[in-house]
Order: C-alpha cells, then sequence, then structure tokens
C-alpha cells in the first residue's frame, strides 16, 4: 500500500538528535544512525546517501554541494566543498555555441553542456560526504550506508516530487537506454508517485563503497566504468580527472542578523548573498516588511559577482544555468553537533553510466560556454552556485541549521524565513510554510495568495509582478532545525512545496 503522507514537522527534547530533508525516507534513515548511538555527522552523511537513492534525479553519488557544520567540542565551524569541477579536458572551443540571445543568454548547439556526456562534471558526492565522515563521524562508513543500500535493493515509494521530475525530464531520461532501464518501468514507461521503485545496480555500487571507500569511485571498478562510458561517447570526464579530485575544507563566510551570527557557505558558493540580503534587510528603515524583503533582495542581486566564485580562479558572476531542483538536509545531535547539506545532479545529464546505478550530474551548465567571460570554463574550475547551507548561533551554540533548494530563489527562501522566526518569532514550521516572494532583475515572484500586496510594492519598485499559484516548489523549498534557546526544545521542520519531512527523538 502506499505509505501514508508524513508530516512535515516535529518537536522534541532531541535526546538523540533530530534530521530533518525532502523526503521522510532519508529522515528515517539519518534518524535510524542516530538511535544506533551515531552523531550528526554521521546521521546527515547516511540520509543525504538515502536522498541520492529515492530522489535519484536530483541527488545522489552522480552529484556534488556543500556542507556547512559545527563541531561542538572544539567549537569550530567549517564548510565543505564537493560542488563538481570542470573536467581538464573541457574548453569553450569544444562547445559548437549560437551568438548571445538578448545580449546575454548563449545555448549550445545540441544542447552538450546540458545533456549527454559532455555535460557531467567531475562528481564530487562520494569525496565530500566520506570526508566528513572520516573527520567527524563516530560509525564507519558501511554501518553508515546499511539504510540507501537497503532502500536501493529493497525498493521505497516514489514520492510525488521525484515522479513529477521523472516526467518533467522524460525527453533527457530516454537519450539512454542504461537509463531507461534503471530508472523507468520495464516497459518503459514513467513510475508514477505510489507505486515501488528500486536500483539494485546502485545498491551494488553503494555496496563497493562500504567495502572499497572513495577509492572504487574515483580510482576502481566504478571510476573504470565511468570513464569507459565516456569514453566511448566523446565524453571530457576522464580517469585523471577523477583520481584528482579531493572535497575542500574551507573557512565559512560569516554575517550577523537579530542578534545572531550566521555561518553560511564560502565561495564557489554564493553564500554570501543571503548575507547580504539580511543585513539589507535589517537596515531598511521601519515599514512595510513585505517591501522591505523585496528591496533588501533587490540590492542583494546588485553584487552577486563581486566575491563569488571559485577562489583558485577569478570571480564569476552568475551560475549560467543552475536548476531548482537540488536537495538540502539538516541534523543536530544531543552533543550540539549540527550540520547542514546542500547538494544536487544541477538538472541531471540523463545519462547513467553502465552497471553504476547512478544518474550523473549536468553541472557543466553552470559554466558560460561563451570565451572570454569570467565564468567561461577552465579545466578543474569549480562553478558558482546558489546552494548555502546555513547555521546561525546564539550564545549557547546552533539555533538554527537550515538549507534550501530552488537556484536563486534559494537566498530569498533562506532570508524570508529567517526573518520569520527571528524578527517575527513565528514558529519554524509556520515560517516555512508562510507564502513568499522573490525580486530579481525586473520581476516580482509572488505566491499568489499574497498578490494584492504584492502588486502594490511591484507598482511601487517598478516590477513585473508575476502570480505563482498555490505553494510553488520553484520559490525554493527549504529544511530546518531550529533549537529554542529557552526550552531547549527542538524542531525538525520539512518544506510541505516539496514533500519536507523532519523528526526528533
Amino acid at each position: 500500500m502506499p505509505r501514508a503522507e508524513p508530516p512535515s514537522w516535529a518537536e522534541g527534547v532531541a535526546r538523540h538528535g533530530a534530521v530533518v530533508a525532502g523526503n521522510a525516507d532519508a529522515v528515517d534513515a539519518g534518524m535510524a544512525i542516530l538511535t544506533a548511538g551515531g552523531n550528526a555527522f554521521d546521521a546527515i552523511v547516511a540520509a543525504a546517501y538515502a536522498m541520492g537513492v529515492v530522489e535519484p534525479l536530483d541527488n545522489g553519488i552522480g552529484g556534488g554541494g556543500f556542507a556547512t557544520i559545527y563541531v561542538a567540542e572544539q567549537e569550530q565551524t567549517l564548510a565543505l566543498d564537493f560542488i563538481g569541477a570542470a573536467p581538464l579536458a573541457a574548453n569553450y572551443q569544444l562547445y559548437q555555441t549560437h551568438s548571445p540571445i538578448d545580449g546575454y543568454r548563449i545555448t549550445v548547439r545540441g544542447r552538450e553542456n546540458e545533456r549527454g556526456h559532455r555535460s557531467v562534471a567531475v562528481p564530487g558526492a562520494v569525496a565530500g560526504l566520506c570526508t566528513l565522515l572520516e573527520r567527524f563521524g563516530t560509525l564507519p562508513l558501511g554501518a553508515v550506508l546499511e539504510p540507501a543500500i537497503a532502500l536501493a535493493e529493497n525498493g521505497f515509494t516514489i514520492a510525488r516530487k521525484p515522479a513529477l521530475r521523472l516526467a518533467r525530464t522524460e525527453e533527457t531520461l530516454r537519450i539512454s537506454a542504461e537509463t531507461v532501464r534503471v530508472l523507468l518501468n520495464p516497459d518503459g514507461s514513467l513510475p508514477s508517485a505510489g507505486t515501488a521503485m528500486r536500483n539494485a545496480d546502485y545498491g551494488q555500487s553503494l555496496r563497493q563503497l562500504a567495502v572499497e571507500g572513495p577509492a572504487c569511485f574515483y580510482r576502481g571498478d566504478i571510476a573504470a566504468r565511468i570513464c569507459a562510458d565516456m569514453a566511448a561517447h566523446d565524453g571530457f570526464l576522464n580517469a585523471n580527472d577523477l583520481a584528482n579530485y579531493q572535497a575542500r575544507w574551507r573557512a565559512p563566510s560569516w554575517g550577523q542578523f537579530a542578534g545572531r551570527r550566521l555561518a553560511t557557505m564560502a565561495p564557489p558558493s554564493a553564500g554570501q548573498l543571503v548575507l547580504s540580503g539580511l543585513r539589507a534587510l535589517e537596515q531598511q528603515p521601519t515599514g512595510d516588511r513585505l517591501r522591505q524583503r523585496a528591496q533588501a533582495m533587490l540590492t542583494m542581486f546588485q553584487r552577486r559577482g563581486t566575491a563569488i566564485g571559485d577562489p583558485a580562479f577569478i570571480p564569476l558572476p552568475r551560475a549560467a544555468g543552475e536548476s531548482a531542483e537540488t536537495t538540502s538536509l539538516a541534523a543536530i545531535d544531543g552533543a550540539g553537533n549540527a550540520a547542514c547539506i546542500t547538494y544536487s545532479l544541477n538538472i541531471h545529464s540523463g545519462i547513467v553510466s553502465p552497471g553504476t546505478g547512478m544518474l550523473l550530474n549536468n553541472q557543466m551548465l553552470l559554466f558560460d560556454p561563451w570565451p572570454g567571460g569570467s565564468n567561461a570554463i577552465i579545466g578543474g574550475k569549480r562553478p558558482t552556485s546558489s546552494m548555502m547551507p546555513t547555521l546561525a548561533f546564539n550564545a549557547s551554540g546552533v539555533e538554527l541549521a537550515i538549507g534550501a533548494s530552488g537556484s536563486t530563489r534559494i537566498p530569498t527562501a533562506l532570508m524570508q524565513v529567517i526573518d520569520h522566526v527571528f524578527i517575527g518569532a513565528e514558529s519554524l514550521q509556520d515560517a516555512i510554510a508562510a507564502g513568499r516572494i522573490h525580486a530579481e532583475a525586473e520581476q516580482l515572484l509572488v505566491d499568489a495568495d499574497m498578490a494584492d500586496a504584492a502588486a502594490v510594492i511591484a507598482d511601487d519598485l517598478g516590477l513585473n509582478c508575476q502570480l505563482l499559484a498555490g505553494r510553488d516548489p520553484s520559490m525554493g523549498s527549504v529544511q530546518a532545525i531550529y533549537r529554542d534557546p529557552a526550552s531547549g526544545n527542538v524542531k525538525a521542520a520539512g518544506d510541505p512545496r516539496a514533500g519536507g519531512s523532519g523528526r526528533v527523538s
């Protein structure tokens, strides 16, 4: 029977901890690790691997992303960069481009940077998750992978969001016979929400990882399968790219808001945007809060690119083709540790290398295929991204762990939820469920139930107003954990826009 829709939030004392993610199966995986004696880092890695099984079009071991963590015993806050990198063989000359459209958008003939083997960047997820676990986890990799392996091999019920993603990207999924075999029904039809799905090849890849560690992915059997597929289809990615990839520890970017200190992901993440937006919001004069948020968003986006991009290269102005289809998850434990991860396949390439079971990213789309620009493709570069896992601190430790999906709607969604919680004193679940706006360039996007108030603001600021029906997931899907500084109680709240779920134990 189809699984009942899980509650989007939970509250409790959190003796073991709390986990929040965009899918209840991933939350269960993380909670199983916490109750078995693992810490927040064990739990979030388990949940992240499980997300790759149950939402395979949005994330998984073929993708990459970022983490922001707090290690309570050391009172240390760190950021981890494991986003995909451009293969060394990749450069703009290998893409045939059309002339810029409207002076800005550039398209590639055959959509080679968007789908297929040439769209694949070096996957960083395995390096990142294993690096986090090795340094700060307490359980062996095999134990942490058990829930994800069980989901892949025994099967799971497809939730509404991944079913919609299958339908929306069907054309890209069908470019590869192996992808059709792995992700579609035996008769070639699309799986629907509420039906069972399993991925034995993905489970086997995770079993290899559990036994051999990340070396099997970057230098061993899985690497060989990926590279053989790439070589057979003129892809850029090769064995040297995989063997040389490393996750990078970085100092986080810091800011302040409402008496709290905020830590978010450093460049090449655009995490500084949410800090800039909150700073602009706090500097607004007293008045209509919705208008203040819109104005702060416009101010925030005006500075995008001034200090964002791979620090090993020149600053990047913006991600060229970033997808809203991402996942964010967070975990805390009873010792005060906290972690937030956001990672993604971008839109996905449509490619499953034979025998691996994993859909590969298309993070080459994040680069500018046009020569001479600051975001031009350079082998080894990591693209800028709007993924920005964030932690907020009060005097006693982490008060809020929060992240979101949604491309450029990530910073605006985070701004609004943080403002609702810290200034509006709203409950976490109400803050996440509230209507949102997104102001960027000349446009104001608005949840339809806020239409009247937003129309006045749009007119005042000279923006085009576009209404979105219901609670559209494109406005950002926020997952967060909040620890009440007065009572010590914890709330874990997922975003009902995209089936998010939270548990506390």
